[in-house]
């Protein structure tokens, strides 16, 4: 019938896989995984998607995610995608698509599949040798299951700053509007904060926002500490999806960063992506010395097709 939404099984999960344009890194700084993942929870929130995993890497992005219908899960991935795309070409000034327009999916039924997916979603850093336990990466969301502050300080309201407080209120009012936080928003709410208040709001933000559903995520373990021993244990593996294979270490998008920011793009790394090909491609042997890049990460870093 016309109209007619499939349902799926109850059980049902797809991991997807968002490619950026021709491999491009897309995130660059805090700023850009901040208003992603206020965009993506905002959005799940409100298609009523149920998150198991979410894992923000350089140039992709996974999820594992269940909806009521498959026709739900390409409006999700592309009102998430095109409103995060449009802040993010607004406030760098870069034009154009940012993510193609294809993503990669795979339904995951039985138990067993869906924990090894889980696994593989929640590795994605320590494949490419970021870290070395997967609950040291912030961007997977992993530490803050079981924890509201694992990469800062407790909260004291009666010893924290006036700005540090008034920050947190306006993300609360925010998060109670069930809006993002875009690029202006995110500077207001950092600016004059101390590196150590800079990562007690971010933890903050990121637990008040938290999309992933605790209830049906530990109902595959036993618990969050065997879970993060079996996520530690088995890195996972992913048959069933056309991912793009990258053989190489991420570090040296790590270092190539490193080397911006200590640069003349310092203010805004992204900017880097503006500058004419012909610097560019003189910035490329820079990285491919000093940074030990390959050329095709080097080419991705500054968006050379």
């Amino acid at each position: 019938m016309r109209g007619h939404k499939r349902k799926l099984p109850a059980d049902t999960f797809e991991h997807i896989y968002i490619r950026s344009i021709n491999q491009f890194v897309i995130f660059y700084t805090m700023e850009d995984r901040l208003v992603y993942y206020t965009v993506f929870a905002v959005m799940a929130k409100r298609y009523g998607v149920t998150v198991l995993a979410l894992a923000l890497m350089f140039d992709h992005i996974h999820h594992l995610i269940k909806t009521i219908s498959r026709e739900l899960y390409g409006k999700f991935i592309g009102v998430t995608t095109s409103t995060f795309a449009m802040a993010y070409n607004r406030d760098s000034g870069r034009k154009g698509p940012l993510f193609q327009k294809a993503y990669g999916n795979s339904a995951k039924r039985r138990d067993k599949d869906i924990r090894n997916c889980i696994a593989y979603n929640y590795n994605n850093s320590v494949e490419k040798l970021l870290f070395n336990r997967a609950e040291q990466d912030r961007w997977n969301l992993l530490a803050y299951i079981d924890n509201p502050h694992p990469f800062s300080a407790p909260i004291d309201r009666k010893t924290a700053s006036k700005k540090l407080l008034m920050s947190m209120d306006a993300v609360v009012l925010f998060h109670g509007r069930n809006e993002f936080l875009d690029y202006p928003v995110v500077r207001r709410l950092f600016e004059g904060l101390v590196p150590e208040e800079r990562e007690q709001l971010l933890d903050f933000i990121i637990y008040l926002y938290l999309p992933i559903d605790k209830e049906s995520l530990l109902g595959f373990y036993k618990s969050y500490d065997a879970m993060v021993l079996a996520i530690n244990s088995n890195t996972g593996k992913e048959y069933d999806m056309n991912e793009i294979y990258d053989p190489e270490s991420h570090q040296d998008f790590v270092r190539m960063l490193n080397l911006t920011r200590r640069s003349s793009f310092a203010t805004d790394p992204r900017s880097i992506i503006l500058a004419p090909d012909e610097q560019k491609w003189k910035i490329v042997h820079s990285f491919m010395d000093r940074a030990g890049a390959s050329l095709n990460h080097a080419k991705r870093f500054l968006h050379l097709e």
